[in-house]
């Protein structure tokens, strides 16, 4: 405070403290107090809005079944038609699978085909999870066969969402004059499907790989950058690093999707080194893959684990490392004795930064193979809010998730023995 005043007066330091505050509460403390209301807020329907509910909840989850059929049926038609016209020397027809639906996916209920799943509440409407790249591959139909499935499924799906749009104006019209009972419990997490949890669970493991990921790419160039003798070298290593931040951050995904895609360039490599034949309907689709979603994320947020492991490298005095490699110590004993003891602060930030963005982040598993790898839980949170309009289930899935995210900030301080003012530095 002092030498705020000092360097800037006691009417500026007034003011960059007057808007600080505003700017905490405005931003900061009012939408976390009102997340934190929502999420301990349960909206209870009774009577026959409830039976509304809990029917287009079951309409809901055989739409989503529909899609997962019509995604297996549609690619095991591609598939056909791609061995047909390889054999007969023609050109691949593209791909049928069709994306996934875009409409809310309620709650598993009891006749959910996977025995693995419990079925939870109907009150809790559950997002569907695209099925693993990893399954194992369905039994093959005759191509007139899966022909009549698709046409009665889509017909099927048809009749369904027009049942779904007659049943909830039913049941606005019911809520408008019957209204709903609200009351402050814990309902709206212990109501939270095993689908979701398990979820929540895949979400917190993703965003540990992504973070170990980040470092494993991240500490060498930081390393280099740091210890690098030329100014000149230094600046181009940055310059590179900076580069791709100055596009925005939807074109970087969308990118990096025209080169894993079946089609995209990275095939296109391997068909002119001759490893695939793009012509008979070869090719890898590497976004199908929480792999791919993986890669773009690292490059997403590689800054965030750079610049924090430089900062700290930079400080250590280089003449340690100079004595420890003329008494005879490995490349590895250096690193682990000397560089990496010093730059556990910026490991620290780096860690917690990316471990946040990563596991908060929805533009990259919506647009990086979307439908083709499981769902993270940011997507399910999307889904709460502006989707199935469960805005207080949304705030508890956000708050638990904030949870998880400050617990993370706590084991990494406890783990590499920093503190704020370590980390601060």
């Amino acid at each position: 405070m002092n030498s705020l005043v000092k360097s800037y007066g006691k009417g500026l330091t007034a003011v960059f403290l007057a808007l600080t505050a505003v700017w905490i509460a405005v931003l900061i403390v009012l939408p976390q107090a009102r997340m934190i209301e929502r999420a301990f807020t349960y909206v209870d329907r009774s009577g026959d809005a409830a039976t509304l509910s809990l029917e287009i909840d079951r309409a809901y989850t055989r739409v989503f079944d529909i899609d997962t059929d019509l995604r297996d049926l549609n690619g095991q038609l591609a598939a056909g038609q791609a061995g047909d016209e390889a054999s007969s020397g023609g050109l691949p027809t593209p791909s049928l699978t069709p994306s996934p639906s875009l409409v809310p996916s309620p709650s598993p209920v009891p006749s959910l085909p996977s025995p693995s799943l419990s079925a939870p509440s109907p009150a809790t409407p559950a997002p569907g999870v695209a099925p693993s790249p990893f399954a194992s591959p369905q039994e093959t139909l005759p191509r007139e066969e899966i022909e009549a499935r698709i046409a009665a499924l889509e017909e099927e799906k048809a009749g369904l969402q027009a049942r779904i749009a007659e049943l909830e104006v039913q049941e606005a019209e019911l809520t408008s004059t019957a209204g709903t009972s609200e009351s402050y419990s814990a309902k709206n997490f212990t109501n939270m499907s095993e689908l979701h949890f398990r979820i929540f669970l895949s979400t917190i493991v993703y965003a540990l790989c992504v973070t170990l990921l980040s470092f494993v790419v991240c500490y060498p160039v930081a390393y280099a950058a740091a210890t690098a003798r030329s100014a000149n070298k230094v600046a181009l290593m940055m310059l590179g690093l900076v580069i791709p931040y100055a596009i925005n951050e939807l074109l970087r995904i969308f990118s990096w999707v025209m080169i894993l895609e079946k089609q995209g360039i990275l095939n296109g490599v391997l068909d002119l080194m001759g490893l695939i034949d793009m012509q008979a309907g070869e090719g890898m689709r590497f976004v199908a893959s929480n792999g791919a979603v993986f890669t773009v994320m690292v490059y997403a947020y590689v800054l965030f684990m750079v610049f924090p492991i430089y900062n700290t490298i930079e400080t250590l005095d280089k003449n340690q490392i100079e004595a420890a490699r003329d008494l005879g110590s490995s490349t590895w004993r250096i690193h682990w004795r000397v560089v990496l003891p010093h730059a556990k602060p910026g490991i620290a930030v780096g860690a917690i930064m990316t471990f946040m963005l990563s596991a908060g982040s929805i533009a990259v598993p919506e647009i990086v193979g979307r439908g083709l790898h499981p769902d993270w839980f940011a997507q399910v949170i999307y889904r709460r809010f502006f989707e199935a309009g469960s805005w207080n289930e949304g705030a508890a899935y956000s708050l638990a998730l904030l949870v998880a995210c400050i617990m993370f900030i706590l084991i990494n301080m406890a783990v590499f023995r920093v503190g704020i003012r370590d980390i601060a530095k």
